[in-house]
Formats: structure tokens, C-alpha cells, sequence
């Protein structure tokens, strides 16, 4: 896969893990800032892109 459509698949998996993370946390009673939820977002994001790259590489040489 290219670095693109890999990018586009962290985005969108770090976008619904988010949404499934903050909404259980709203559900227990926990309070969420948009600043919590922001940074948690793009945090994953840029974790599993990196992880989405490696695993990809190490795939394509076998």
C-alpha cells in the first residue's frame, strides 16, 4: 500500500477508536475535554500510521 491510503486508514481507525474510547467514558461518568479527545486522536493516529508503515515494509520484502 502507498503511504497515502495507509495514512487515510490511521485516520479513519484513529478517529472511531476515539469516538468508541470517549463515548465509554462518557458513559462511566468520566468527564472529557475536546482537548483530551483531540490529542488522544492524534496520537493514535500518528502511532499506528507509524505501525501501519512498518508492518507494510517488512511485508513487501518477503
Amino acid at each position: 500500500m502507498d503511504l497515502i491510503a495507509l495514512f487515510r486508514r490511521a485516520c479513519i481507525s484513529g478517529c472511531v477508536c476515539s469516538i468508541f474510547y470517549h463515548g465509554l467514558m462518557l458513559v462511566m461518568g468520566k468527564a472529557v475535554t475536546v482537548k483530551q479527545a483531540v490529542v488522544f486522536t492524534a496520537v493514535f493516529i500518528v502511532l499506528y500510521f507509524f505501525w501501519l508503515v512498518l508492518v507494510s515494509r517488512k511485508n513487501s520484502g518477503k
